[in-house]
């Protein structure tokens, strides 16, 4: 199912969100607007602010809080992209030049912090002081699971339990939040909140799981970078974990991070992981079982068209392909 078809609920609201990011890149410097137009047009296909006022509608749907509220997820998770992209100092995302590698790391960074600050003062807008405390959460979530992934870059020593935190911050708290915060602006009874709490989370953490096996089972057209980017970046994922699982002597990781990709060993590691049926069987059996628990945390909510887009999207966050 096309993602276009799973959010038609929204379909007379996205737009508005589109609207909103247009207006952020007016300003009265037109280099500036040039480099905030760069950012926001490499944006994906609205799945989170979409999350936002598909919570929205179970209630009360305030247009006037929502629509500034689903803008500033945008926002947010654009900003983390751009450091991301800062950090790794890679040169594409979705096949466009990043800020990066068109401005370098000082204008990236102060872009990216724009952005956090616009996102912050658009949360801010309906004036909801839990809502606020939730994106401040968020925001430390965010930097908490990109710091943790920087820190144990090259390390193997790590399990999947290390694994689920880093992404439960890095990923999954945006997702979270953007389901959160649409419940909570809808007045939604606490029941309902927790409930699309926990299935933003599920979906975050599968989306996450999803986008590491496609980092080994894609090609780098689709992916617009290398096949197996992150274990070549000394990054674990799951399928990598699942690996060292296998081979308890892990002496291609092990020597591949000890030289710090200088040699041959990742390139070997990533093809075995491509050619095993098990650890992508694995990976994906795993990723399954968090859009269960989405699907399952929403079973509370009346089955109208916004509860059967959010089983759809559960199901798209597992199937997709990019």
């Amino acid at each position: 199912m096309k993602i276009d078809s799973i959010l038609a609920p929204v379909e007379e609201e996205l737009p508005l969100v589109s609207a909103n990011l247009g207006k952020i890149a007016e300003t009265d410097f037109p280099q500036f607007s040039d480099v905030i137009r760069q950012a926001i047009g490499s944006r994906g296909k609205g799945v989170r602010p979409a999350l936002t006022l598909l919570a929205g509608k179970f209630n009360d749907f305030r247009l006037e809080y929502l629509i500034p509220m689903a803008t500033a997820v945008e926002l947010l998770h654009t900003a983390s992209l751009i450091h991301d992209d800062t950090i790794d100092k890679s040169p594409l995302r979705r096949g466009l030049p990043t800020l990066y590698s068109t401005l370098g790391d000082n204008a990236a960074i102060m872009a990216g912090d724009y952005l956090f600050a616009k996102s912050a003062e658009l949360a801010a807008i309906p004036g909801n002081l839990r809502v606020v405390r939730l994106f401040a959460r968020t925001l430390m979530a965010l930097a908490k699971g990109e710091l943790e992934e920087t820190l144990t870059v090259y390390n193997w020593h790590q399990n999947r339990k290390d694994y689920f935190r880093r992404i439960d911050g890095k990923t999954a708290a945006l997702f979270a939040m953007a389901t959160e915060s649409g419940a909570i602006l809808s007045g939604a009874h606490e029941s309902q909140i927790q409930a699309l709490k926990d299935y933003g989370r599920s979906i975050g953490l599968a989306f996450q799981v999803i986008d590491d096996v496609l980092d080994f089972t894609s090609d780098e057209e689709t992916l617009g970078k290398p096949v197996g980017s992150d274990l070549l970046l000394g990054v674990m994922t799951l399928p990598s974990l699942i690996y060292l699982e296998q081979h308890s002597d892990g002496n291609l990781i092990k020597k591949g991070f000890a030289e710090k990709n200088k040699g041959p060993e990742l390139e070997e590691a990533i093809t075995q992981i491509r050619e095993s049926p098990f650890i992508i069987k694995e990976s994906l059996a795993i990723a399954q079982g968090l859009v269960d628990d989405a699907r399952e945390a929403v079973s509370i909510l009346p089955d109208n068209d916004c509860r059967q887009a959010l089983f759809a999207l559960a199901d798209y966050v597992l199937e997709r392909k990019k």
